[in-house]
């Protein structure tokens, strides 16, 4: 967690000043993560979810044994080809025995095709060898590409825009503490269901958290005691 901040957290850049996901606090508590803006610019108070996950990524099999100590691991794609940088800062876990339960920070991969060979450089050595019979996951780094949290959720919720970021961009993003989010225009708030939620009806907004909601993602509080359909409300982040 971070107070003195290099990048001022209602400023966007263009090349990445932090790290992605880097916790950041003001000096009234609110707290902040630093995201990449995705393929659509982001919209002021609009709720914000991660990147959808590619399961073409899940539980490939280890090409090349690795040894205790070693910090590349070699696997075979699935369908799907790698990009540049797609999971820089994002995660590896050995999901099978040998080596099951490791976790990793990816700090580089190669550019592969779907079904090649690739490896993927983490953080820090193996303590436990991994042998062709291990199977590993990588998954995008959930800050990296967030998007506008939709009607259907592909992901979980990260957090709320503070301006409009263009693509590609980097800045700061709220999620915990004090905060303002857009509602929508469904059941609003009130003395008895002050808990909010993502709204399933407007892509980044929120909604009362009612009784009746199955398993819903808890966002936090409203302050508004009533809030006001389309509108911006004052929240109490909890997702930080």
């Amino acid at each position: 967690m971070i107070k003195g901040v290099g990048q001022d957290f209602f400023n966007e850049s263009q090349y990445a000043l932090h790290r992605l996901g880097q916790l950041g606090e003001d000096e009234y508590g609110s707290r902040f993560r630093y995201v990449q803006a995705g393929a659509v610019a982001l919209v002021t108070g609009h709720l914000l979810q991660e990147t959808a996950e590619d399961t073409a990524f899940r539980s490939m099999a280890v090409d090349t044994a690795a040894a205790i100590g070693d910090i590349v691991v070699s696997v075979t794609l699935g369908a799907t080809a790698t990009t540049a940088n797609l999971f820089d800062q994002g995660e590896l876990v050995v999901e099978t025995t040998p080596g099951i339960g490791q976790w990793f920070r990816i700090l580089s991969h190669e550019v592969a095709s779907g079904a090649a060979s690739c490896n993927f450089t983490i953080d820090r050595p193996l303590k436990i060898a991994l042998t062709t019979s291990s199977q590993v996951s990588v998954r995008k780094n959930s800050y990296n590409d967030v998007i506008d949290f939709p009607t259907t959720p592909t992901g979980e919720p990260v957090g709320i825009a503070l301006y409009a970021m263009t693509i590609a961009y980097h800045g700061w993003i709220v999620s915990g503490g004090d905060a303002v989010a857009l509602f929508d225009n469904q059941v609003n708030t009130a003395a008895d269901a002050t808990g909010i939620r993502p709204s399933f009806d407007v892509a980044g907004s929120v909604c009362a958290e009612l009784a009746a909601d199955v398993a819903p993602a808890h966002l936090g509080y409203a302050k508004e005691q009533v809030s006001v359909d389309s509108t911006m409300g004052f929240v109490y982040l909890t997702i930080d």
